[in-house]
């Protein structure tokens, strides 16, 4: 009889673990039932919290948020998270955005319920991440056995740009709260000079031309920089960053030839994240 009874109490899960994962927006309205995919649907209320205080200091036990799902996965045959990014919203579901606004990024861990998928556990955000509330995400396996959510972002000032990535680490209990690895993976200033496009041109491909109106401007000695990176799992516990690109110094006496950029930058797995091994960030801030 136990056995039998165990049998009968396994079996849904079983059957949700077989059938085909969940749409987004449908695990997102499990979450929030009154949520839709239209303007003023998308405007929702989470509990603040020391992550949202993040978008301001100053709030009461609840705030307004517009949520977006982005994706679903797998973590476990019983198991799977939604990812959703988070724009702070005022009283009236209006967004509240500047340029150095961060999105929230957050979770929901659902498992078999008596009639479908239910929440396990809300992670509404997890963190604040990017630029005038945007940031990318996405899951990425690091083994067989270890998946993360890729977040990315980006932005430009005064011909500043910087692109910014972080891996955290998602399984069962959700996502880890404290990013496994944090880098600029890609930076230029290329347009905030009149003379970077004529310095960095014969190492850097596809540069559009300066802007003509500059061109006779005198500016002091300054560096210029383009530099791109990409990165890869190389080992069971390792990471690699690989930067190309090109840079031209400056220095009292005046800006450095550019010379060409081919780097790579080494991450140990250890105490629960990538710490340095070998090699350098090539990326300035922006």
């Amino acid at each position: 009889m136990k056995l039998a009874l165990a049998a009968l109490l396994v079996a849904p899960a079983l059957a949700m673990a077989q059938a085909a994962d969940p749409q987004p927006d449908e695990l997102l309205q499990i979450a929030f039932p009154k949520w839709t995919d239209e303007e003023g649907g998308r405007v929702q209320s989470i509990p603040t919290s020391a992550a949202t205080r993040g978008w301001n200091a100053k709030q009461g036990k609840k705030r307004n948020v517009i949520v977006t799902p982005r994706q679903v996965v797998r973590v476990a045959p019983d198991r799977i998270v939604l990812l959703a990014t988070m724009t702070p919203a005022g009283d009236g579901g209006e967004p509240q955005v500047a340029h150095g606004t961060p999105a929230g990024l957050a979770a929901y861990t659902f498992k078999p319920g008596k009639d479908g998928w239910k929440v396990a556990k809300r992670q509404e955000p997890f963190a604040l991440q990017g630029f005038e509330g945007r940031a990318q995400v996405a899951p990425v396996a690091l083994s067989a056995a270890s998946q993360a959510v890729q977040v990315t972002w980006g932005s430009c000032w005064q011909g500043h740009c910087v692109d910014v990535f972080a891996l955290y680490a998602i399984g069962v209990d959700g996502v880890k709260t404290q990013p496994l690895l944090l880098q600029k993976i890609k930076g230029n200033n290329v347009y905030s000079r009149p003379d970077c496009v004529d310095r960095l041109g014969g190492f850097v491909q596809g540069l559009q031309p300066a802007d003509p109106a500059y061109a006779d401007e005198k500016v002091p000695p300054g560096q210029c920089y383009a530099i791109e990176g990409r990165w890869d799992v190389t080992g069971a516990n390792a990471l690699t960053l690989r930067f190309t690109g090109a840079m031209s110094k400056a220095g009292k006496d005046g800006n450095s030839p550019a010379q060409r950029i081919d780097q790579a930058m080494k991450f140990e797995f250890r105490g629960g994240r990538y710490v340095p091994a070998s090699g350098s960030n090539p990326v300035p801030d922006a």
